[in-house]
């Protein structure tokens, strides 16, 4: 808002063309830029301010707390460096936990299936002794029914006689066999449960080693959300001191120990001088007369 353009606004008025509450909204957008115009040149401005006496206090504040943010950012820095170091670890001990093991569980699965061979071949030859108790048995019936019927001497009888001997044979060689094999099955299975502890004792060692792994990460994220926390409340205030700066600078921009200060971000400070201005012709038009800019005194 120029002079110019309020003076033909002032002149609509006088028609009966107020839009008081458009100059209220520029009004309020324009004030809004202008804070952030203040921040802006305190911030820019703020270190030459030294030897401006009336604003010794919110220079020294900054000095202050610009130590101290500078310190919380640079803990930030070391915590996140840290954390990214402990993610990077954990993804090394998932693979390592796999890793370690390996060879274990490589021997493990050949043990299993041994194992599933052996007890195969075991039913197998519980299978087949069946089959020959089985004969053995028929046999043995037969030879009972022959001899109660007088035929001792009969070669049916020497025949089945001949076959129990070798049934009998047959029936001891597949008792040893199974007796072998589950032997055999039994010292598998006894170094498969020693397998079984070393994995798991391997194992709990790399879960020990990620538990703490998993606590320094738990701890980097604390550590790194309480400081920015902080840093955000450092922030708000050295915010207002930014903003307590730039209003003064811009109110006593032609005072001699101001002047020069000033005359580094004139650019800066002309922008706002003509941005206060317009607040103030638009408030005008509005009906408020609600001062731009309040000097520190």
């Amino acid at each position: 808002m120029t002079q110019t353009k309020y003076l033909l606004w002032r002149i609509a008025q006088t028609f009966g063309i107020a839009m008081r509450q458009r100059h209220a909204t520029r009004a309020a957008a324009e004030m809004h830029l202008l804070r952030e115009a203040e921040e802006i040149l305190g911030r820019l401005a703020w270190e030459d301010a030294e030897t401006i006496e009336d604003l010794s206090v919110e220079y020294w504040s900054l000095r202050k707390l610009s130590k101290q943010y500078d310190e919380l950012s640079g803990r930030i820095d070391s915590a996140s460096v840290n954390l990214q170091k402990s993610h990077h670890q954990r993804e090394e001990l998932l693979g390592a936990v796999v890793d370690s093991t390996k060879d274990l569980v490589a021997e493990r699965n050949k043990l299993v299936e041994t194992n599933e061979r052996l007890n195969v071949e075991r039913e197998t030859v519980l299978a087949e002794a069946r089959t020959v108790k089985r004969r053995h048995s028929g046999i043995k019936a037969k030879l009972e029914v022959l001899v109660g019927e007088g035929s001792q001497a009969s070669s049916e009888v020497d025949a089945s006689k001949k076959e129990l001997l070798g049934l009998k044979r047959t029936f001891k060689g597949l008792r040893d066999r199974r007796d072998e094999v589950s032997v055999k099955i039994s010292n598998i299975e006894s170094e498969l449960k020693e397998l079984e502890t070393r994995i798991e004792s391997r194992r709990s060692e790399m879960r020990e080693e990620a538990l703490g792994n998993y606590q320094n990460i738990g701890k980097a994220n604390r550590d790194i959300s309480n400081d920015r926390a902080e840093l955000g409340s450092l922030e708000n205030e050295m915010i207002a001191l930014y903003s307590e700066i730039g209003r003064y600078i811009l109110a006593h921009r032609r005072d001699p120990n101001v002047s020069s200060v000033a005359a580094k971000h004139r650019s800066l400070t002309n922008q706002m001088s003509a941005l206060r201005v317009s607040i103030n012709l638009n408030n005008r038009l509005s009906g408020r007369t609600t001062a731009a800019l309040v000097k520190k005194s």
